[in-house]
């Protein structure tokens, strides 16, 4: 399962780091790409995590924040 989220909070190549190894050691994620311009993630899953639980990893490696992009779907 793979999610996109926002990020907020880095500054740095290093800050792009701290995320990934954060996000890394929650065991139901697999594979994490971090991005600083847009602060943004895709992270892979073996099953659902709550962005609660992710942003719970990410403080313990900073002051940084995430938060689910949900992509709207074209009605037209």
């Amino acid at each position: 399962m793979k999610k996109n989220y926002e990020l907020q909070g880095m500054s740095c190549g290093g800050c792009v780091n701290n995320v990934k190894r954060a996000l890394l050691q929650h065991p139901d994620v697999t594979e994490a790409e971090v991005q600083l311009h847009p602060q943004r993630a895709v992270i892979n899953m073996s099953k659902s995590v709550g962005v609660d639980e992710l942003q719970a990893q990410l403080k313990k490696a900073g002051h940084y924040t995430i938060k689910e992009v949900v992509l709207k779907q074209s009605t037209t």
